[in-house]
């Protein structure tokens, strides 16, 4: 009982002190509540951040809520199917591990800034061009941990099968990928967190076609509107949020009671 209340306590505590440094920080800063001056917040305390939340700036953020979660949904379920695929295949065969994941690694590594620009002039300012930003951001630790997951079931286990001369595809089916679904979850939380990332951050590059959050979040700073600027972030925030609850969920649904992951 005392441990669940210390869990319950710690989380609250933290988000007070959030808001707190979120006040002192706010009215520290020079001019930001002084309204004869005509300057606009720099930054607005909690309590004064839905002042500018009505009519068309409100229609806007969720008009740019449904494009970004569109664009992370599509470049989520890319990411998913072909980072499984490309750790099963890699996790088969040696060669195909040490020819792809070099690759992998420079993918990873390269600043997305240098990737939006070259996916506009490839494909285009379109939604094609957004959710292949997404994909490129959010595949790696979905192939990584399903590489990992497969390649950390027990050799015993291994022989066991070889002792049946079962083939290799049963042996994934049954043993290597069940085995490997705890990484592979944990893969696809990571990865659902970086394809709202991919979405928001590709969505900066994107000044043509429909303005996701990325966008809006330009204008809204370019226009010194500081709250529905925090606003927009805030709701990019939960989209995150939302997804890695989502992952997490079906994590215990699929994996149920059977792995600590899900028991802790």
């Amino acid at each position: 009982m005392k441990s669940r209340i210390i869990s319950a306590i710690g989380p609250i505590a933290v988000f007070l002190i959030f808001i707190a440094l979120w006040y002192a920080v706010a009215y520290s800063l020079h001019n930001n509540f002084s309204p004869a001056s005509g300057k606009p917040m720099i930054i607005p305390p909690p309590h004064r951040l839905f002042e500018d939340f009505h009519g068309p700036i409100r229609d806007r953020i969720f008009t740019a809520l449904l494009i970004s979660t569109r664009t992370a949904l599509t470049g989520l379920a890319l990411s998913a199917f072909l980072g499984i695929f490309i750790g099963i295949a890699m996790s088969q065969a040696k060669w195909i591990e040490r020819s792809l994941w070099p690759h992998l690694i420079a993918l990873q590594v390269t600043p997305i800034i240098a990737i939006v620009p070259l996916m506009i002039r490839l494909i285009g300012a379109n939604f094609t061009a957004r959710v292949a930003v997404t994909v490129i951001i959010s595949i790696f630790p979905i192939v990584s941990n399903t590489l990992f997951g497969i390649q950390s079931v027990h050799p015993s286990l291994h022989d066991l099968f070889r002792l049946q001369n079962t083939s290799r595809l049963v042996v994934l089916r049954k043993l290597q990928l069940p085995a490997a679904s705890p990484a592979i979850f944990t893969g696809l939380r990571v990865a659902a967190g970086l394809a709202v990332i991919g979405a928001i951050v590709g969505d900066f590059f994107f000044t043509k076609g429909d303005p996701g959050l990325g966008q809006l979040i330009t204008f809204f700073f370019l226009n010194n509107l500081s709250g529905p600027m925090f606003i927009t972030a805030l709701f990019a925030t939960g989209l995150g949020l939302m997804l890695f609850i989502g992952f997490g969920a079906l994590n215990r649904i699929v994996i149920g009671r059977w792995h600590e992951s899900v028991t802790r």
